[in-house]
This record gives structure tokens, C-alpha cells and sequence, in this order.
């Protein structure tokens, strides 16, 4: 199984945050806790008088994977599309995706909103699937998120956290078994499932205009401590070593709760990519985000490399990943 191609597609306006960090400095809301916490410098925003849409970044990035790979959309079997600000409901992006590019009659193609922990999730699924069926060996795993539409510019939190992006990458089935999903462990603690929402009363009382509403109290720190107990554990059951591991990949969400699995296991800095700072967060394909710039900025994994991927969504739910390249 290989996870071999990937591809990052963005907007071309680029917001520094210095200006979001003046603007709340002026109403004494001290950011230096929160840059200190998310680490961000920058993030790419949708215009409010750009026609672009989370589905139109998702074509692009799909066509763009699909390029530089020279792999044909004949070839792809299954097309998933993770988003947690889909331009449709009905029918799903995914067969909007499929329609633009021409894909084959034979093509599976679904929606996933699993929200931050989206893309770890389909991965996954995936990779099980194109290993236990005969119905194909390629698929085509698109992100894409315009946060921008629905997040509140005077909450402190969302104002200069997220990026609008897209992100598409290739799972293949290639038919070696020495690579690819080793193991995958999650957690979920749903009593924090009413402190991020949209729409904050859901959609039976959705009106136009509505916000993310985020309660600070969600940091993330739960799906911290699941990664401090139980990666020995994972790996141990997979006779892996912390040594072993060539790569770590973790959500982009937050620099401090990186450092702080970091410094707990004495991580070398230099297996732990963060992009955030310069790209914004991106949601769903964060992990994996990171995964292409530190190959395209850093170096190339090569076959045999063993990748770490721990990542969270809101609600929440965190996982474990454990990937040979």
C-alpha cells in the first residue's frame, strides 16, 4: 500500500496576523498565550469577493495530484472528498469532484465529515478497503475546507487560526504487503461534543449567518495525554521502538501540544515537521500537509521508513496511526 502523491492547493491572498493580534491587543484580549499556544504568523484566506469554494480548491487540488503523478482519473476507483464546510449536501461533492474531472461509470465516491481527524479517518478506510477488494487499486482522498465563511472574526481563537484550503493525495494498492497501515487506535470523549459547533443550533434552526461558536475550554489537552499513554503501548504492540520511527506526524493545530509530546519522550525536533506557522491550520489534511512539505523542504522518506501520525477532531476524537512507507 502506498501513499505516495500529494498535493497542496491554496488561495492566493495571504493574511499576516499581525494586524487580527493588533486588533484584539486594542480591546486588552492579551494574544500572546494563544500565539504562544498555536504558533501562526500567516494564512491563506478566500476574498469575500472571490467565487472560489471549498468544492472549486478541491478540484483544483485533485487535478493537481492527479498531474503531477501522471496517474489518469480512469485509474482512480474511488474518490473520497473530507470536508467539514462541503459546498453541497446533496448530491455529494464527491461525485461533483467526479463530474469534473470525467471519471470512469466504476468509481465509488463518498463524503466524510469527521471534522479535524477527517482525513487520518479515511486513510483508514481506504486502505482496508482497496486491501480486501477486487473492485480496484487506486484512490483519490480530497480536503478541502473554506473556514473563512464560517468562523467568528471576534473570537480570538478562529480569527487567525485557519487556513482555506485544499489538499489531495493518492492511496494505492500496489500489492506489497511490507508497506502501508500497520495499526490504528482511536478515542473518543464526547463529553466535549457541544463546545465547538456549527451550526451552533443545528441545522433545524440554521439561519444565514451563523458562526462556529468555540468554547475555550476545548484545547485539545485530552487528545495530549490519550498520545502521552498510549503511544509506548501502541508501538510496543507492534515491536516498534520510539527510535524506529523516522517521522513524526502530528496535527498541525497547536505548537504548544506538539512540544509538549515532544519534550515528553525526548522527540528529536527535527521528526516533528510543523507548518502551521507559514501555511495556517487546514484542518482535516494537517498531518498530511506536513507530510508534503517535509518532503519537499527537509527530504524523501524512503521505503521501509516508519511513520507516527497522531492527530484530533473536535467533539472530540483523537487517533493513532502507524504507517510504513
Amino acid at each position: 500500500m502506498k501513499l505516495h502523491h500529494t498535493y497542496f492547493y491554496h488561495p492566493d491572498f495571504v493574511e499576516n496576523n499581525t494586524a487580527v493580534i493588533e486588533h484584539f491587543e486594542r480591546q486588552e484580549i492579551s494574544m500572546q498565550k494563544i500565539q504562544n499556544a498555536l504558533g501562526r504568523a500567516e494564512r491563506f484566506i478566500v476574498p469575500e469577493n472571490s467565487f472560489e469554494t471549498t468544492l472549486s480548491m478541491g478540484i483544483e487540488a485533485a487535478r493537481g495530484v492527479l498531474k503531477e503523478s501522471n496517474i489518469s482519473i480512469l485509474d482512480i476507483d474511488i474518490i473520497i472528498f473530507v470536508s467539514s464546510s462541503p459546498e453541497h449536501h446533496i448530491p455529494c461533492d464527491a461525485i461533483q469532484i467526479h463530474h469534473a474531472l470525467n471519471g470512469k461509470p466504476n468509481t465509488l465516491c463518498y463524503d466524510m465529515n469527521a471534522n479535524c481527524i477527517g482525513a487520518f479517518i479515511a486513510l483508514d478506510q481506504v486502505s482496508k478497503y482497496l486491501k480486501g477488494t477486487r473492485s480496484g487499486t487506486k484512490a483519490l482522498v480530497v480536503c478541502a475546507e473554506k473556514f473563512s465563511r464560517i468562523l467568528d472574526p471576534d473570537n480570538p481563537i478562529t480569527a487567525f487560526c485557519l487556513s482555506d484550503s485544499a489538499f489531495a493525495f493518492i492511496v494505492e494498492n500496489d500489492g506489497d504487503n511490507t508497506s502501508g497501515l500497520l495499526d490504528v487506535l482511536y478515542h473518543t470523549d464526547s463529553s466535549f461534543c457541544n463546545t465547538v459547533l456549527y451550526p451552533p443550533k443545528g441545522n433545524s434552526r440554521h439561519d444565514h449567518g451563523d458562526l462556529t461558536t468555540w468554547d475555550r475550554i476545548f484545547d485539545g489537552m485530552g487528545s495530549v495525554n490519550f498520545a502521552l499513554e498510549n503511544i509506548p503501548l501502541f508501538l510496543k504492540r507492534n515491536q516498534i521502538s520510539l527510535e524506529q520511527i523516522d517521522l513524526f506526524l502530528f496535527s498541525q493545530f497547536s505548537i504548544r501540544n506538539i512540544n509538549m509530546i515532544r519534550d515528553y519522550f525526548q522527540l528529536p525536533e527535527e521528526k516533528i515537521p510543523f507548518y502551521s506557522k507559514e501555511l495556517g491550520y487546514t484542518g482535516a489534511s494537517s498531518p498530511f500537509l506536513a507530510l508534503d512539505q517535509y518532503q519537499k523542504e527537509v527530504k524523501s522518506l524512503k521505503k521501509g521508513d516508519y511513520i507516527l501520525i497522531w492527530t484530533l477532531g473536535t467533539g472530540y476524537q483523537a487517533g493513532l496511526m502507524l504507517w510504513k512507507y
